[in-house]
């Protein structure tokens, strides 16, 4: 017999009963079916406790152990009363009574039944132990909040719903969109697909754990600064001159055309203050830029000469004050001029809705002149006295936030940016996120190229060490955490990439489609510039142009010489190559003279401009206009053997010539088109019959003339068409 069959009875519990005193013996009812209830906190019976009747006898259901053998390691217990030896009375035990109290009481446990293995061996699990649960079916459809970002693909959306990729793909069809598992949707696309199948959308913002800084500062904190005033204008109204003045340097005579080339950003220290002034670009074709000037001013100067008045330029102006809502102060200039009338521009304004403040207004006019400086101190003053209306303020520490206002390529310095700091303090090795570009402040330099340590709010500053050349617009944010500026960089460029790859599919799909039907000549340009800015300008330009018979594609736009890669690039595009105050180095230039490339230089962007409209219309076909010349009608017809059939005819309207191209018209219905191939007066060939003269006219390759149809004479003329 097994040592297991033979269990004998602790020594203290054998002791306690032949004494009589009141001893603690548990008894365990096992039930096939238990419901689960409390549990007396995981308490367990040891197997050192336990008393088994042996083997040949039957099963017993009772089991017996002393309080101290059960301990907080054991299973759980379904189900626990107890009997007072004093009064035999059940009483259940509240699952958070302790069982050191339960002396001189007998404890009852319900357990579930224990399984036999495979060998009739009672199994002690603890899985075995534990109460069943079973899995309940939800009654409705679970929804959920599907967040949807800007560019995620078909399987980030299948898994944010708990789909199977193949059940969305299907269900995609079902709404009529076909994408694959790893295709982009855009963000559209994808709200309607979850609202279809059931779950609530939630548009997040790629990146939520970006870094962020304060942009708008209360009133009540920071520090007073500068105000930030962008100059607007119409070409050669002045504007550059003007800040020429303040700045007491000379800039303008390097300027070609007399325009400003890109936006520039300075601070001067005048009379009454620092003010940090930004110079856009006077021209229609930089609206972009100058939309993104407003965008980070406070006030508006715009700039309207004497003797101009308003021009379209001056109005667009208007329009982005009143769209970024900052004050505007108009500057009258060129007032020292002979033709100079103030009162005709104030006229012009206010029918623009900006009303002088003598007139009842709200808007401030200063009557100046660039050239002599007369008004100048007036002007300033005014913006002065705007800003400390304004109340501005910020913060002069912490994290920096800033505006890129131009950039560049430089050979020696790498990427190099032009920043408008609006809050915080930018320092050299601060880490720095700025679009979708990263990098360490290398170096930075005031207006002026002197090297500086740190750049304040409202101060212009150059600085070098980006990873690649930003956007003009993109916003800078300056942090210590060089891992998340690589990482969010990283991101957004990659977004940025599947947003212009779907652009470039729908363009494909749409616009080539529309090409091929209407048969569009298509030209293709690479263009490279200096600064940043200026290539956003000539491509909104360009984009601007339009015509239904001929278009333009830019293959490519960047900053920076022409390089070898740009020619092999232009080769295989077959396109022509634009360079905007840049040149080809040497190899591309063998490279262009190789495989006759077009290429053309530029300074100044209405030549440019005008160089594309000439390309373009060089592509169109001339425009046919048809005059006619002269009528005659059929009086009688003679047939000849060498001539054919001969129409006796008199001219009523205008004259009749030789070789021109003719209409035969019967019941004022063309039945024929052709050439004039004789023409006589009695039996003399002339060349010209004027109205009210008979005469003979022979039609090529034609003899079913008849009387009294008409013979209408016209001539064609190709007019070259241009854009």
């Amino acid at each position: 017999m097994s040592e297991k069959d033979n269990i004998k009875l602790k020594t203290d519990t054998l002791s306690t009963r032949k004494s009589g005193s009141p001893a603690l013996g548990v008894h365990v009812k096992r039930k096939r079916k238990i419901i689960a209830k409390p549990a007396i906190k995981d308490q367990k019976i040891n197997d050192t406790s336990v008393v088994e009747k042996k083997e040949n006898s039957r099963p017993s259901e009772d089991k017996i152990a002393t309080t101290k053998s059960i301990t907080k390691e054991s299973p759980k217990i379904s189900e626990a009363y107890v009997i007072d030896n004093k009064t035999p009375k059940k009483q259940k035990i509240d699952k958070d009574e302790k069982i050191e109290k339960l002396e001189n009481k007998e404890l009852h446990l319900k357990l579930p039944k224990q399984k036999k293995d495979k060998n009739n061996k009672n199994k002690s699990d603890i899985k075995d132990m534990a109460p069943a649960h079973k899995f309940e079916k939800p009654t409705e459809p679970i929804k959920r909040d599907v967040k949807i970002s800007q560019s995620m693909t078909v399987a980030e959306l299948a898994n944010q719903m708990a789909l199977k990729n193949t059940d969305l793909i299907a269900k995609m069809m079902s709404l009529g969109v076909m994408a694959t598992v790893n295709q982009s949707l855009d963000e559209d696309t994808a709200v309607l697909i979850t609202e279809e199948i059931g779950h609530n959308p939630v548009i997040v913002k790629d990146n939520e754990d970006e870094i962020t800084a304060p942009t708008k500062i209360k009133i009540t904190d920071g520090q007073p600064r500068a105000p930030i005033v962008t100059i607007m204008g119409h070409v050669d109204h002045g504007k550059t001159s003007l800040l020429d003045y303040i700045r007491e340097s000379k800039i303008t005579d390097t300027e070609s055309g007399g325009i400003t080339q890109h936006i520039g950003a300075y601070r001067v220290k005048t009379n009454n203050g620092e003010i940090a002034f930004l110079d856009t670009p006077g021209h229609a074709a930089f609206t972009s830029m100058r939309a993104r000037g407003a965008q980070v001013t406070d006030i508006v100067i715009l700039v309207v000469s004497a003797d101009d008045g308003v021009m379209p330029q001056t109005e667009e102006a208007i329009e982005h004050a009143r769209a970024a809502n900052v004050p505007l102060i108009v500057a009258i200039n060129k007032i020292d001029k002979e033709n100079a009338d103030q009162e005709k521009v104030k006229n012009d304004l206010a029918a623009k809705n900006v009303i002088p403040e003598e007139w009842g207004g709200d808007t401030i006019f200063i009557p100046i002149s660039a050239l002599t400086g007369e008004g100048v101190d007036a002007l300033l003053d005014s913006v002065v006295l705007q800003a400390e209306m304004l109340e501005l303020k910020a913060l002069d520490k912490g994290s920096a936030t800033g505006v890129v206002i131009e950039s560049s390529l430089d050979k020696g310095k790498g990427p190099v940016a032009t920043v408008l700091i609006q809050n915080g303090l930018l320092n050299k090795k601060d880490f720095v996120l700025v679009g979708q570009t990263f990098g360490r402040v290398r170096a930075l330099f005031d207006e002026f190229g002197k090297s500086v340590n740190n750049a304040g709010p409202s101060t212009p500053v150059v600085l070098t060490g980006l990873s690649a050349t930003p956007n003009v617009g993109d916003q800078l944010i300056s942090t210590d955490d060089e891992k998340k500026v690589k990482d969010i960089a990283s991101s957004r460029e990659k977004k940025q990439k599947e947003i212009d790859m779907q652009s470039k599919q729908k363009n494909f799909s749409i616009e080539s489609f529309g090409n091929s039907a209407n048969n569009k000549k298509i030209i293709n340009y690479l263009i490279k510039t200096d600064v940043q800015g200026s290539c956003e300008a000539i491509i909104s330009s360009l984009k601007s142009i339009e015509n239904p018979d001929v278009g333009l594609e830019i293959i490519y736009s960047g900053v920076g010489g022409i390089t070898e890669s740009d020619i092999n690039l232009a080769i295989s595009a077959q396109a022509h190559v634009i360079g905007f105050n840049v040149r080809a180095d040497s190899k591309a230039k063998k490279l262009i003279e190789m495989n006759d490339i077009s290429l053309n230089y530029f300074s100044i962007i209405y030549d440019l401009i005008d160089a594309v409209k000439y390309d373009l219309s060089g592509e169109l076909e001339p425009e046919v206009k048809e005059e006619i010349i002269g009528i005659a009608t059929v009086k009688d017809v003679f047939r000849s053997s060498k001539l054919g059939a001969i129409a006796g005819s008199i001219v009523i309207e205008g004259t009749i010539q030789k070789d021109q191209q003719i209409r035969v018209l019967r019941d004022n219905t063309v039945i024929y088109e052709g050439e004039l191939e004789s023409l006589r007066r009695f039996k003399e060939d002339v060349k010209e019959v004027k109205s009210g003269t008979e005469c003979g006219i022979g039609v090529k390759d034609y003899n079913d003339i008849k009387s009294g149809d008409q013979i209408e004479v016209y001539k064609r003329t190709e007019i070259k068409r241009s854009i």
